[in-house]
């Protein structure tokens, strides 16, 4: 009965986060709070109804790149500790159940679990892999919350930082900005073809 309640509560919240995104962005930046500003970049990222990138841009824009960094870092690893929390102490037995069943993930699963820092941390960095199911996993498997934070706090960083910083940058150069972006995603794929290669090379 508690997992459906919780899970209720999600799809609520996620459904007013939805219908309100744009009217909370635009109260956000009228209302230069730095505690409102942690709560909505708390929210925008333990629901994601928009992508987070985006609400990271938006806040570099309109904030400038130091307050938009920080406050963006602090309530993406605020969400991702709650997610993490939820999935360890509410869904942890069923959804662990689950992954056992699935031939594909249980290599991964043992590596996740034999180097938790170094598996959170480079699925962090990876933009292709979605956050919230990072969150999910390493509180269903046998990941310690300190290195999943220390991971998510650190993994969290450069992606924050770039697009904070065009964000900041658009408004001055846009030129700048999306060169910013286009340098960040090339970075991006080489590592993620580099980490394949290397996936491959070991199987």
């Amino acid at each position: 009965m508690r997992k459906w309640f919780w899970l209720l509560v999600y799809v609520l919240l996620a459904g007013v986060t939805f219908i309100y995104r744009y009217e909370l962005l635009a109260w956000a930046e009228d209302h230069q709070s730095i505690p409102l500003l942690l709560s909505l970049a708390t929210l925008f990222a333990l629901v994601p109804v928009i992508p987070y990138k985006f609400v990271i841009i938006a806040f570099g824009y309109s904030y400038g790149i130091t307050m938009a960094a920080w406050i963006c870092w602090l309530g993406t690893t605020l969400a991702a500790i709650l997610v993490y929390a939820g999935a360890r102490t509410i869904f942890r037995e069923q959804a662990r159940g689950y992954l056992e069943r699935i031939r594909g993930l249980n290599r991964f699963t043992a590596w996740m679990e034999a180097h938790p820092f170094m598996g959170v941390m480079t699925m962090r960095l990876l933009p292709v892999v979605p956050q919230m199911a990072v969150n999910i996993y390493a509180g269903i498997t046998y990941t310690p919350f300190w290195v999943f934070l220390a991971a998510t706090a650190i993994g969290k960083m450069p992606a924050i930082f770039v697009f904070a910083y065009a964000g900041a940058q658009a408004g001055s150069s846009i030129w700048l900005s999306l060169g910013v972006l286009a340098g960040y995603m090339i970075v991006m794929a080489m590592i993620f073809m580099l980490f394949r290669y290397r996936s491959r090379k070991k199987a």
